[in-house]
């Protein structure tokens, strides 16, 4: 059996000295005596002693790895509501303790990939904006420490005390967990204006501008009906100037709030479904997120209502399962993965040290045309 990795304290006490002048010899040489830092090389040496790159930057307070806490927003499965049941599908994963691993050929289940590569599962939102920070770290030769988990200041300080820099994605945690954790490191928060340290937001204002404007220029819609729960920022943004554009508008055109959907906690439409059995909908519905607006396609469908036959439906995020959806979905594109580029970036270029301002950069959006509004 091969013997343990030489540390340090092997070093000292071989060579005489402090662990701090083996340190000192290996990352301050000009600290030490030309003979003790001989001694302490020559020891090295003998005993195959590598000093630990990791080690030698947490000597100067850093680490070299950023940090993406993504707390609950990976899926493993469909969200309640977001699309048909497959019944073959399995609803947990395969239990891995089970398989045998030294078969000489571990069976693959197609029915639990197929469900875990449906495009209402991956990726979403939060899948490119983890693949525009990584490709940034990549680029900077840094690491990246993906963590998951609950929203209270023991997990998230649990990740930034073995970072240098934070980016969180908060989904609908509170943000006030991240002030004493911003006082001692870089954060970047995406997506809110909770929080302190840095932000990453979008233009959701003009998102929903753009979706009006199409909605009545070139579809003569003359009334709008809102769906979407009031839960996060953006949610809560989009639907505050989801009214506030409506209501300046001097044409005639209303507005109004139909079902407050959240596909985490309340993926309900009760409000759509009975205006639909009534032939009461609105001319178009406009979804707080492509989630919620696929979901609700699926829900209409049930009801005997397409669109956008029997009703006009655009969506927000720009998510691949968008382009896939039946009808394809039209809606406001995000530039996730720009978004976690740049929050690897505002990281990068903040020492920690309190000399960089809190920087909130706000991104425009694009406007990505489908057939679910009635054009195709």
């Amino acid at each position: 059996m091969a013997s343990s990795r030489p540390t340090v304290y092997d070093v000292a006490e071989r060579a005489g000295v402090s662990i701090a002048t083996v340190s000192f010899a290996f990352r301050r040489p000009e600290k030490v005596r030309p003979e003790t830092r001989d001694a302490v090389l020559r020891a090295a040496r003998e005993i195959g002693y590598v000093p630990s790159g990791s080690a030698r930057n947490l000597a100067r307070g850093r680490t070299g790895v950023l940090g993406l806490h993504l707390f609950d927003l990976l899926l493993d499965r469909p969200q309640d509501g977001a699309m048909p049941r497959d019944p073959a599908a399995h609803d947990e994963g395969v239990e891995l303790a089970g398989l045998d691993l030294d078969a000489d050929l571990v069976p693959w289940d197609a029915v639990e990939d197929a469900r875990l590569s449906q495009p209402q599962t991956f990726p979403l939102y939060v899948d490119e904006v983890q693949r525009g920070f990584v490709l940034e770290c990549k680029r900077n030769g840094r690491a990246v420490l993906l963590s998951t988990g609950g929203t209270d200041l023991s997990d998230v300080a649990d990740t930034a005390g073995r970072v240098d820099g934070l980016a969180v994605l908060p989904g609908k945690s509170a943000m006030a967990s991240l002030a004493s954790v911003a006082a001692n490191l870089p954060v970047v928060v995406l997506s809110s204006v909770d929080g302190d340290g840095h932000r990453v937001l979008v233009d959701n204002e003009g998102g929903e501008r753009m979706l009006i404007d199409h909605l009545v220029g070139e579809h003569a819609v003359r009334s709008l009906g809102w769906v979407g729960a009031h839960v996060s920022h953006d949610y809560a943004e989009r639907m505050d100037a989801f009214f506030r554009i409506v209501g300046e508008r001097s044409d005639g055109v209303t507005a109004e709030k139909l079902d407050e959907v959240d596909l985490d906690t309340a993926p309900d439409f009760h409000n759509v479904i009975r205006r639909a059995r009534a032939g009461t909908l609105p001319d178009a519905l406009v979804c707080a997120s492509d989630q919620v607006a696929i979901a609700m396609l699926d829900v209409l469908r049930a009801e005997g209502v397409e669109a956008p036959r029997d009703v006009r439906v655009v969506g927000f995020d720009g998510i691949l399962a968008s382009r896939m959806s039946s009808p394809t979905l039209t809606t406001i594109r995000q530039p996730m993965e720009l978004m976690g580029r740049i929050a690897a970036h505002l990281l990068l270029s903040d020492p920690g040290d309190g000399s960089v301002r809190p920087r909130t950069v706000r991104l425009g959006v694009g406007f990505q045309r489908g057939e679910s509004c009635g054009c195709g």
